[in-house]
Parts: C-alpha cells; sequence; structure tokens
C-alpha cells in the first residue's frame, strides 16, 4: 500500500511556465482569428451593401435622366397643340385655291416637325380608334372598304408619336345588296 501513496502527481508543480504561456498565446490567437474572421464578414456584408446602393443610385439616375428626356419631349405639347388650327386654316385656304400660302405652309410645317410633330393624313387607311375619331358611316358595297377611311374632314397631329389631336374622318361599313 505505500506504493499507491508514493505515485501521486501533482498537476501544478510539473507544469512548465512556458507550456502555460504557449497555450494563452494559442487562446489569444483563436481568439484573434475568431475576431478576424467576424470582421472579414462585416467588411464584405458592408462592400455588398455598398455596391447595392451603388447599383441603386446609379439606376434612380438612368431613370431621373429617362424621366426628365420624357418632359422635355412633350413640354411643348401645349405650345404646338395652340398652333395645330393656324395649320387647319392654311389646308383650307389652300384646298380653296389660295396657293401663294403653300410656301408659308410649307415652312411652318417644316419648323412644326423639327419639334417632333408629324400629321396623320389617314385617306385609305383602315380605321384605328388610337388615331382616328370616326364622326360618320358611309355605306358601301366592297368588302375591302369595310372600316377603311374614306373621306378624312381633318387631319390629326401627334408629337414624338404620341396623338394629340386624333384624325376626324368618315368610315367605310359594308352592306350586302
Amino acid at each position: 500500500m505505500q506504493d499507491e501513496q508514493d505515485i501521486t502527481l501533482d498537476t501544478e508543480e510539473g507544469i512548465d511556465d512556458s507550456v502555460l504561456a504557449d497555450e494563452a498565446r494559442g487562446d489569444t490567437i483563436k481568439k484573434l482569428k475568431e475576431k478576424l474572421k467576424a470582421a472579414e464578414a462585416k467588411a464584405k456584408e458592408n462592400l455588398d451593401n455598398w455596391q447595392r446602393a451603388q447599383a441603386e443610385f446609379m439606376n434612380l439616375r438612368k431613370r431621373d435622366e429617362e424621366a426628365k428626356s420624357e418632359f422635355v419631349k412633350f413640354a411643348k405639347t401645349d405650345t404646338l397643340a395652340e398652333l395645330i388650327p393656324v395649320l387647319d386654316s392654311m389646308n383650307a385656304a389652300i384646298s380653296h385655291g389660295q396657293k401663294d400660302i403653300e410656301p408659308i405652309y410649307s415652312q411652318f410645317m417644316q419648323i412644326m416637325k423639327s419639334h417632333g410633330l408629324e400629321e396623320i393624313d389617314p385617306q385609305e387607311e383602315m380605321f384605328d380608334p388610337s388615331k382616328h375619331e370616326a364622326i360618320g358611316m358611309v355605306p358601301t358595297d366592297q368588302k375591302e372598304n369595310d372600316h377603311k377611311i374614306m373621306n378624312v374632314f381633318q387631319k390629326g397631329y401627334a408629337l414624338n408619336g404620341k396623338v394629340i389631336r386624333p384624325a376626324k374622318v368618315q368610315v367605310g361599313e359594308f352592306a350586302e345588296a
């Protein structure tokens, strides 16, 4: 029994200070690696958020530029619409034989076109309610003239492809005899 009492290990006295220091450094390194990993994850998250915000800003800027461009494109609608009756008067004068007004009409129309105004003169076209206003029907015995514009009473106008005044027309209506 005496042998059993001689074999006792004293854990505190047998450990070298350098081993404890190495363990402490290992724990410190482990903690620092964890902090570094967390910091890298946070940095990646911040970078992703910044890139997303940058992309959103660029998209917003692009939409703003498009909206400005669209606004400028149609800002003159009211002014041009007020000048359309002048074109109507010139058309009426020309159709009543006043040929001396034709050069003025051509020049005026050229200026209007340079601002995006387009004339809608749908003679012999098929009726399209988005560009034409039917003010009457004309009976026809030819099937190919059904829903075809037979008479134009007033030209229509579009600004940059958007109808600002539809053409007033009479439309053919097929009736079998």
